[in-house]
């Protein structure tokens, strides 16, 4: 095994990189076959993405973009944010079950409260359930970088866009799944697509999944011999969603695209493996008082009009989502009634975007918009303390409650316990207590030019932002805003009709906000001020041997000022602190390269890599460490990813078989200045099956190999000081090696 791995990361990956770079050399070379020849039969189809808000081929592009297509997100099952992750180099993506993605592009953004990119559902940011899961998919498109002029805030690494499959007009058809496999998992779904009358179209789409997971609560005896009674499948979760989509003309210039969502989710919330050191053991214990768990229900609605007029197309889309969240976190992470978190939140966001492009095949193409968001939530967060020895005031003092540093501890009764052969209660002490009004408005335009081989692009947005916030429980009030100037420019130059080279400069931001965690003596809500990030990027993208070879390589710079940080600490009152500081400037360079070979009318073979340097800037300082030189968190230094897909005739039937094989590199996690490291690790994927025109079987297997790794890391508070230490190691443990199969059967 330690040579294997030494092999493929040592030899292999910049071998690919060599790779790259050559196809770049050669592409800058006519390659077409001789004219007199036809056009190869295993030409890779063209794909076409809406990434500049317009659709287009993904080769014509001057930026990066990825796009996985609708094919392969149902063949490999990829249902999860982390698989979108592992198929995208310098994309570091994975779960929080609470409804917020861990997600760093590039090395812009980090894990947590922060956001290091932008999620978008059919062209609606999603603000309040990014996690859910989307189905009946078209394809996802990963623009990577600054999306600041098109997308505005909150794009600052770049955007996920995930594009449904539209209601068709003309024939009628469907697909149910049935999905079942280890973990006791059922997973059913289904679509349905209607033709109507006077040309519209009607689309339905529902799933409903439970999964036992892969952790397990021992319910382990507490320090006064009792046990607790929790459900032994921690990760156990279950999850329903239907979308409801209607299409089609109103006049003869005006169209309309409608979309009605619903989604509920119960499971895990957080789930943390507690070590206490850093040799990060990967047991799938969470040995807790309770299970962390979440509830999540969301509603949403979406209304796309277009007017198609003479030489301009005028779209309207204006969207409306609510999610109510309660989330239950064992902080302590221990087997003891110590210290809960107690997190209920309503989120309700409407936005309204209108643009106008033109559409017309002359030189000049450009387009132009407004945008607006409002983005209102309500946090009624408790902290939960169990001591004992309590007085009638409320003030209580005990062994494992309170006596955690801190004198005394108040607030109100919330119920009663036995334990520790005495009466013990629950006492709830407000930890967030938020009312919060963020809006955004932007002004946006960007135009293009084409001459001779060269196209020219220009844009610039105004994004206007502003965050109100009240914490009910101090009555202290904050409120920020702020102008962004967003521009980008580029230029291509097409080198034959198959290649071009390109440059780009874009700029992006992540909006400021405030802080409620309560600080000692703390007279108002301390804030903290946007990020900012500065991107310039290189490279060539282009067709080989008749198109049975596409590839592309890419080197970029970035800039990023006043990082927004997560942190948690312990407070003076024993309490849980946590927080964003904007902790200082950084730079990151890298390289990224692909290629996608059509080796036959039955195999395809592709591979990707991506290196990413970042460092913190001189006079960086945090705890009183130097950070200076150090690397910022979650910043995998290599990623890669390998692909082979199969399809031959046999008997009949087509017979499938693909693999995909995943790297991603070692990285810092919180805290920044007193980081975790997680190892590098490498993930195999593998499907096998057998499908006709109208059923599909398919074997899957998740983790091949049953690599033991975490999707994040970082230093806690210790609550559960019986153990010893200021802090801990916490992690979210990885899925391990998962089979499951499946049958689809199309009508």
């Amino acid at each position: 095994m330690y040579y294997r791995d030494q092999f493929l990361s040592g030899v292999f990956v910049p071998s690919a990189a060599f790779v790259l770079l050559g196809l770049f050399a050669v592409g800058s070379q006519d390659v077409r076959a001789d004219e007199s020849e036809s056009a190869s039969e295993d030409e890779i189809e063209e794909v076409l993405v809406t990434a500049r808000k317009r659709e287009e081929s993904l080769l014509e592009i001057p930026e990066s973009v990825v796009a996985i297509t609708g094919d392969d997100i149902d063949q490999q099952a990829l249902k999860g944010l982390e698989d979108i992750g592992f198929q995208v180099p310098n994309l570091n993506l994975s779960m929080r079950l609470d409804g917020f993605p861990n997600v760093s592009i590039r090395g812009l953004g980090a894990f947590g409260n922060t956001q290091g990119a932008g999620f978008y559902l059919d062209d609606v940011q999603i603000f309040s359930d990014a996690s859910s899961r989307f189905g009946d998919l078209d394809r996802i498109e990963i623009l990577k970088g600054p999306q600041g002029t098109l997308y505005g805030g909150s794009n600052i690494g770049g955007a996920v866009k995930f594009v449904s499959a539209r209601p068709d007009a003309e024939d009628r058809f469907g697909r149910v799944k049935a999905t079942v496999g280890q973990q006791g998992i059922v997973d059913l779904e289904g679509s349905l697509n209607a033709p109507m009358d006077n040309d519209w179209g009607a689309r339905v789409f529902g799933f409903s999944v439970t999964n036992d997971g892969y952790l397990e609560n021992p319910n382990s005896a507490r320090v006064n011999g009792l046990r607790n009674d929790n459900d032994p499948d921690v990760g156990a979760s279950e999850e329903w969603g239907v979308r409801v989509s209607l299409a089609g003309p109103v006049g003869e210039v005006m169209s309309v695209y409608t979309s009605v969502r619903w989604n509920e989710f119960e499971g895990p919330n957080n789930a943390w493996i507690r070590e206490l050191d850093t040799d990060l053991d990967h047991p799938n214990v969470v040995d807790t008082s309770t299970n962390a768990r979440h509830e999540r229900r969301t509603r949403s609605a979406m209304v796309e009009v277009t007017w198609e007029l003479d030489a301009v197309d005028v779209v309207s889309v204006s969207s409306h989502t609510f999610t109510a969240s309660d989330r239950y976190s064992d902080l302590d992470i221990s087997q003891e009634y110590l210290l809960d978190l107690f997190r209920p939140e309503e989120m309700e966001v409407i936005t309204q975007e209108v643009r106008v492009a033109t559409t017309g095949d002359g030189p000049t193409q450009w387009l132009g918009g407004i945008y607006y968001s409002r983005y209102d939530e309500t946090m009624d967060a408790d902290l939960i303390w169990l001591g004992t020895e309590a007085t009638p005031d409320g003030m209580f003092t005990g062994p494992l409650g309170c006596a955690l540093g801190m004198p005394t501890c108040s607030g109100v009764w919330a119920g009663e316990t036995i334990g520790l052969g005495t009466e013990t209660r629950t006492v709830l002490t407000p930890f967030e207590k938020r009312n919060r009004e963020k809006s955004h408005f932007g002004a946006f335009a960007n135009a293009t030019y084409s001459v001779d081989q060269w196209e020219f692009s220009a844009g610039l947005r105004l994004d206007q932002w502003s965050n109100d916030t009240e914490n009910y429980d101090t009555g202290l009030l904050g409120d920020q805003s702020g102008t962004e100037i967003l521009p980008r420019v580029s230029a291509s130059l097409w080198l034959d009709d198959n290649s071009m080279v390109y440059g780009t400069v874009s700029r992006g931001y992540e909006p400021g906000g405030f802080n409620l965690t309560n600080f000692e003596g703390q007279s108002e809500l301390l804030g903290f001020d946007p990020e900012e990030a500065t991107s310039l990027e290189g490279g060539w993208k282009g067709r080989l041997a008749d198109g049975s070879v596409t590839a592309e390589v890419a080197v970029f710079y970035i800039d990023y000022r006043s990082r927004q940080i997560e942190y948690q600490a312990t407070g003076s009152d024993g309490g849980v602190i946590e927080g964003i500081i904007n902790l200082g400037d950084s730079t990151q360079s890298g390289i990224e390269g692909s290629v996608e070979m059509r080796v036959s009318d039955e195999l395809t073979l592709s591979a990707a890599v991506g290196l990413v340097n970042a460092e913190w800037d001189s006079g960086v300082e945090a705890a009183g460490v130097d950070l200076g030189g150090r690397t910022p968190p979650v910043v995998p230094d290599l990623s890669w990813n390998l692909g082979l897909d199969y399809r031959r005739p046999m008997g009949g039937v087509d017979f499938i078989g693909a693999v995909q094989v995943s790297h991603n590199g070692e990285y810092e996690g919180l805290q920044a200045w007193n980081p975790v490291t997680n190892p590098a690790f490498t993930l195999v994927n593998a499907q096998v099956g057998f499908a006709k025109e109208s059923w599909e079987l398919m074997l899957n297997v998740e983790n091949l190999t049953d690599e033991a790794y975490y999707t994040d890391v970082q230093h806690f508070p210790n609550y559960y000081l019986l153990d010893g230490g200021d802090n801990i190691v916490i992690g979210t443990l990885g899925q391990p090696q998962l089979l499951t199969a499946s049958f689809s059967y199309f009508f």
